[in-house]
């Protein structure tokens, strides 16, 4: 078949004006929206400038695109407003762990002698200026000791108050500010017995302040973990633990409202 010479010129000018109504492959790409999540702002930023370079090269690739507007930076996440990272604040406190170990195998008995004492103090991070929320998980376990004074709150945790029995084992935190003690293994009465904790509770701090630590045994006798209780997700297990001991983990941590 022939082809007039003529038709050819024409069909390469309508094939290289393209239409207006077909959007660059670049704009594709500005109009996405930005990831969110924690951090948000610096999702912001980012996808802001690779909505203006991609507008920027659709425009000068094709008058008829039109770049996508940026994309929308996330909420704020658990670092904070502001761009704070709140979790890091409590890093000092995460994961501290009280043992009080037996000093040999108690074979099957109840009892054992233990020398182990915990007497730490970590440094809260954060601003001077801020009092911190900072929820955390206690789990553990302990045997139990009467506490005189202070406010009981749910099982086996008081808020303020002293030791009331000199022969069994005291677990403590005690926050410089808010000034407050929180005690960990508060029973009505002592017994012959260890029980697993698992306590959540919010607890004031203020940035910079003093958070002290206490596990002691007065008698140096402790209760054995002879019921071999094992406390699911925190080490050793899946094996019981030989004595007694408590974990912390920090759950979240958020500001004051003024």
């Amino acid at each position: 078949m022939r082809i007039s010479l003529l038709a050819v010129p024409a069909i390469m000018v309508l094939i290289g004006c393209g239409s207006d109504a077909d959007p660059p492959h670049d704009q594709t790409t500005s109009s996405s929206t930005g990831a969110g999540g924690s951090g948000g702002g610096a999702a912001t930023g980012a996808s802001t400038s690779a909505s203006s370079s991609a507008s920027s090269v659709s425009s000068s690739a094709s008058s008829g695109g039109v770049g996508g507007s940026g994309g929308a930076g996330g909420s704020d996440g658990a670092g904070g407003s502001g761009g704070e990272d709140l979790l890091a604040a409590a890093a000092s406190i995460d994961g501290f762990r009280w043992e009080i170990p037996c000093d040999q195998d108690p074979g099957n008995s109840d009892e054992c002698s233990t020398s182990a004492r915990v007497d730490e103090k970590r440094t809260f991070g954060g601003s001077a200026d801020t009092v911190y929320q900072v929820t955390v998980r206690l789990r553990g376990v302990v045997e139990n000791e009467t506490y005189r004074g202070g406010t009981p709150d749910g099982m086996h945790f008081r808020v303020g108050g002293s030791p009331d029995n000199a022969t069994y084992n005291v677990y403590s935190i005690t926050v410089s500010d808010p000034a407050e003690v929180y005690y960990l293994n508060d029973s009505p009465n002592v017994t012959h017995n260890t029980f697993i904790i698992d306590h959540t509770k919010t607890i004031p701090v203020r940035g910079g302040a003093t958070v002290s630590f206490l596990g002691e045994d007065p008698n140096k006798i402790s209760i054995t973990n002879f019921k071999h209780l094992v406390v699911e997700g925190v080490p050793p297990a899946p094996e019981p633990f030989n004595g007694q001991f408590i974990q912390l983990d920090v759950q979240s941590v958020e500001k004051t409202q003024p």
